[in-house]
């Protein structure tokens, strides 16, 4: 299994994904035992955890009792499945237990926005007045606001969406992470193995594709479809140029449900997300929204669990269920409200505005 160990002042944040059962249950156990042995606060994510076996109960337990009672032991994140057991066994009266979805509204310091159909209403070609005023009110309390985007931090300058001061700018799919001053604090590029296949894609000319690297954004061709999507999109045309092996962080190419499902086939190491009827996102699979967002957390040292996503569009997905509380927009993928603690409404329809009001944050 999957174990991550995040550390923030004098707490380890432990954060196993899949099953805790008598297959991975020793593997757990021994990364919480010598975790204990730092004399710390524990706390468990249970966001990725969709079963617990009675293995894994006294794995807990025998933790608990490992670790000096001046410290605490706490499980966040808990979906109703795992929850049940808990409960089943007693041991929701022994743990410090936190349901997901169940965060406190004082709890959250940080808000991330997708732009486009959340934060962007491409009817108007702006930000709504409502969700401005919600987002500095926010502000006001102390609470962090940050971009988590397809786009690249120039095209959100040409949408004027860096005119409100966020603190931090998550672009390409979170592959670029921009602090307030624009500054990189992580990166995550597409791995040299798969971009020699994306340079032949680029060079065969078969589809247009787009490359976001060092040296900007660049296609290969452009042609009708291109320049419908980019239109309907509200984005400018990238230059056609060529690849001379500089890291690239994205690409985006404009093709079809069909083509799109034969990239994934083609590429082992890489995540291809649509956001449009005919466009789709190709990232490193150990990128995405998520990957930066738990990047902006480490960098400014705040708990999953402290975080709040906006989104409306498939590629969203991974960052709704990241999150402590995942909010889907009215005007989202039903795919997308599927996996959402909260469905607010439309974005022309004050959608920001009220999914803050609803969890009490404003």
């Amino acid at each position: 299994m999957k174990i991550m160990i995040k550390e923030n002042d004098n707490i380890r944040i432990i954060t196993p994904e899949g099953r805790i059962d008598s297959t991975t249950a020793p593997e757990f156990s021994e990364v919480l035992n010598k975790v204990i042995l730092d004399n710390c606060d524990i706390v468990i994510d249970f966001t990725d955890v969709k079963y617990v076996s009675s293995t894994g109960l006294r794995a807990l337990l025998d933790g608990r009792k490992k670790l000096n009672k001046e410290h605490s032991f706490k499980i966040i994140n808990v979906d109703e499945t795992v929850m049940e057991v808990f409960e089943l066994t007693g041991f929701s009266s022994i743990f410090e237990i936190e349901k997901l979805g169940e965060i406190k509204s004082e709890d959250i310091k940080v808000l991330f926005f997708d732009i486009d159909g959340t934060l962007l209403d491409h009817d108007t070609g702006i930000i709504p007045q409502s969700a401005i005023e919600a987002l500095e009110e926010v502000r006001a309390k102390g609470i962090k606001t940050v971009v988590a985007t397809g786009r690249s931090i120039e095209e959100l300058d040409e949408l004027k969406v860096t005119d409100f001061p966020f603190d931090a700018y998550l672009t390409l799919n979170g592959n670029v992470c921009l602090d307030e001053n624009r500054n990189i604090f992580a990166g995550n590029e597409i791995v040299e193995e798969e971009m020699e296949i994306l340079k032949g894609i680029f060079d065969a000319k078969m589809i247009p594709i787009v490359f976001l690297g060092e040296r900007g954004r660049y296609i290969n061709f452009i042609d009708d479809v291109v320049i419908k999507t980019e239109e309907q999109a509200q984005a400018s045309l990238p230059e056609i140029g060529k690849y001379e092996g500089e890291k690239v962080y994205q690409c985006i190419s404009f093709v079809d449900n069909g083509m799109k499902q034969r990239l994934e086939k083609l590429l082992d190491h890489c995540i291809v997300t649509s956001w449009h009827d005919t466009g789709i996102d190709i990232i490193s699979k150990t990128g995405g929204k998520e990957a930066g967002i738990q990047a902006y957390l480490d960098y400014s040292g705040i708990r999953r669990s402290q975080s709040m996503a906006f989104g409306d569009g498939l590629n969203d997905i991974p960052m709704i269920r990241y999150a402590g509380i995942g909010v889907a927009m009215g005007n989202g993928k039903q795919e997308l409200k599927n996996e959402a603690n909260y469905v607010t409404t439309d974005i022309g329809d004050d959608g920001i505005k009220n999914a803050l009001k609803h969890f009490n944050i404003i």
